[in-house]
């Protein structure tokens, strides 16, 4: 037996993954908490708690650099580990490891036409529909799927239009059946994501969670979602209104709603249970409680480790590790802990599935992190990263957040340079050509 820290022991003779999941939970420490251990202790600021979950797992065997440093956080013999870690090569050369599921940065397969490929004849999904199944209102899977792409790739009055004009027909559609009948769960569940994603093109473009058009779409969303007995993705239209809340500044209504949304929700599938507990972790956050911020997400980060990702709601697609941690450094951020926000944040902006809208967002996390830590002028060159992506995604949210962290930055020897940029690209930002743009950098350069 191997005895931990905390007196308790654990079984000697296990592969490493086993190994280092026993000794880490008899310490009673998260895979988050043993990665920010083994940061400080190695001064290298980039390990998460995804990669303690790949050797965990053992996706990943760490090398004997890491192992020493895992020797010492753990305060176990080096010795142990490294049989440990023997022991795991030898059975991997026997059967070989399966392949990651979600890799750091990797997005599900996809179809041309933006939805999932493979067998079209495959069991229902979260949602509770085949995939591939075209509904009666005539949006197909694969037409949303499409949507949902192009929401990736840019925003704006157009692709507005485009999720409006669907939900309006499919709405049309159901609304004759009703009369007929009756329309099925799956007609109702297409109108329910029709209407989560109208709420949520209109919030990039700036509407907040009380606009005319984001607060109708998501409660006719939710009665759609739940008479057809979809309570996940009931839960996820409640969720996207709490981070929208979030975003505009309105900390506890959001954290009212985040926690709705876990309640109404339930019983949900794995990827869903971790989307809400992050928009609860963002929600808690904004309103500054550290704790609850940590509690959900470390609930996250169970959730998350427990998807089958062929079972994911086909709305959650994006939701990859890459995200996951973006969203983690983004509550860090949001609560000034830079030194936790910023390995996180670079992790994720590193990532190649990070993009656009995404990839703004976090930029604008890593500039708030940079200013707190008193780096004003990494803050400026993050400020600068998350300018170019508000120009490629044309999202007015990125640009909302950018304008809130620019006072921070007027000291910095670089602003003066920011603020010369943002003047350069002011006719390219959202809002530009219809006269509406969010505020100024070049309003504070002093002197």
């Amino acid at each position: 037996m191997l005895s931990t820290e905390s007196g308790s022991s654990v079984a000697e003779g296990e592969p490493l993954g086993v190994l280092l999941t026993q000794l880490r939970m008899a310490q009673g420490k998260s895979q988050l908490r043993l990665a920010e251990l083994l940061c400080a202790a190695s001064g290298v600021p980039t390990v998460t708690r995804h990669e303690i979950s790949r050797w965990e797992r053992e996706e990943r065997i760490p090398s004997r650099t890491w192992l020493g440093w895992l020797a010492l956080v753990l305060d176990v013999p080096l010795d142990d580990l490294e049989r440990a870690a023997a022991l795991t090569r030898r059975r991997r050369e026997v059967v070989p490891p399966r392949p990651a599921t979600t890799p750091v940065g990797s997005r599900p397969p996809t179809s041309s036409t933006g939805g999932r490929s493979g067998d079209r004849s495959a069991p229902a999904t979260a949602a509770g529909r085949p995939a591939g199944h075209t509904t009666v209102s005539g949006i197909s899977d694969e037409r949303i799927a499409e949507l949902r792409r192009m929401d990736d790739l840019l925003t704006g009055p157009e692709l507005a239009a485009l999720v409006g004009a669907g939900l309006r027909a499919a709405v049309r559609r159901v609304a004759g059946r009703s009369r007929g009948h009756g329309a099925d769960a799956t007609d109702l569940a297409r109108v329910a994501e029709l209407a989560q994603l109208r709420a949520w093109v209109a919030a990039d473009t700036g509407a907040g969670p009380r606009a005319p058009v984001v607060a109708p779409a998501v409660r006719h969303g939710l009665r759609v979602a739940l008479a057809g007995g979809h309570r996940p993705l009931a839960g996820h239209l409640l969720g996207c209104l709490a981070q929208t809340a979030a975003e505009d500044g309105s900390g506890p209504a959001a954290l009212r709603l985040a926690r709705a949304a876990r309640r109404t929700a339930a019983p949900a599938d794995a990827a869903t249970g971790a989307l809400l507990w992050l928009r609860e972790a963002y929600a808690a956050a904004v309103c500054g409680d550290r704790r609850a911020c940590d509690a959900a997400l470390a609930a996250a980060e169970r959730a998350h480790a427990r998807r089958e990702p062929e079972l994911d709601p086909p709305w959650l697609y994006w939701l990859d590790d890459a995200h996951l941690t973006a969203s983690a450094g983004r509550c860090h951020a949001a609560l000034g802990r830079p030194r936790l926000a910023l390995p996180l944040l670079s992790t994720a902006l590193a990532a190649p599935g990070l993009r656009f809208r995404a990839a703004g967002l976090v930029s604008v996390a890593a500039a708030r992190a940079h200013a707190d830590a008193g780096d004003l002028d990494a803050a400026c060159a993050a400020a600068g990263e998350a300018l170019l992506a508000c120009v490629r995604s044309g999202s007015v949210r990125v640009l909302r957040e950018l304008r809130r962290v620019e006072p921070a930055l007027g000291r910095a020897r670089a602003f003066r340079d920011y603020a010369g940029m943002s003047e350069s690209a002011r006719s390219y930002l959202p809002g530009a050509q219809d006269g509406h743009r969010v505020g100024s950098a070049t309003a504070r350069v002093s002197g």
